[in-house]
Parts: structure tokens; C-alpha cells; sequence
């Protein structure tokens, strides 16, 4: 396999796309499975996709919204932290706009 396209992506979307080529039958090779094993443990989310682009029609960079969907932070400490490719920090309010989106698509469980 090569590389046709970059895109940030979470990871339950990884795991999907993964799962698609198993389904079909070609043959991966070690990394692709030590990745598919990897994702699948950690996805906490598989409405992952639908929160990225609700976030980044909030004005986020996709790349933050990514993973905001991957670790699903639930207090404003957990999400500034997440910040770090943003061009600055959201206000609070923001945060809690959008600590609500990441609880209604991604409930805790």
C-alpha cells in the first residue's frame, strides 16, 4: 500500500476503514494490524466523525476537533489542554459549547 491522501482522522473512523479492507480480504500487513488493534482499544466514540465536523463548523482547526473526538475530555482543564493548535484559546463559554457537543454526540459511558 502507499500513501494517496493525509487527512486527520479519529480513530474510529481509522478502525472503520481498517475493518472495510478485512471485510474484502486484502491482506495487511503488521503495522496496519498493530494499528487496527490499537484503535479499536482506544475509540471511546463511533460517532467520532460526526462530532469532528460539528466542532469544526464551530470555528476549530480539524486537526483539534480530532482529538478533542479521540479523548472526549470532560472538564475545561482536560479540554484547554487539547488547544495547543489553535490560534487562541477559546473563551469559556466556548469551552462549555463545546464540552456540551462532546457529551450529546459522545455520552459518557
Amino acid at each position: 500500500m502507499r500513501i494517496i491522501n493525509y487527512k486527520n482522522i479519529p480513530y474510529a473512523e481509522v478502525a472503520r476503514i481498517i475493518r472495510k479492507l478485512m471485510e474484502k480480504g486484502v491482506e495487511l500487513d503488521q503495522i496496519t494490524m498493530r494499528v487496527y488493534e490499537y484503535v479499536s482499544k482506544f475509540t471511546k466514540c463511533e460517532r467520532a466523525s460526526e462530532l469532528v465536523n460539528i466542532l469544526t463548523s464551530m470555528g476549530l482547526k480539524e486537526v483539534t476537533a480530532v482529538i478533542i473526538a479521540n479523548i472526549l475530555p470532560r472538564s475545561i482543564d482536560e479540554l484547554r489542554a487539547l488547544m495547543n493548535f489553535e490560534d487562541e484559546i477559546p473563551s469559556e463559554d466556548k469551552l462549555n459549547e463545546i464540552l456540551s457537543k462532546v457529551s450529546e454526540v459522545c455520552p459518557q459511558e
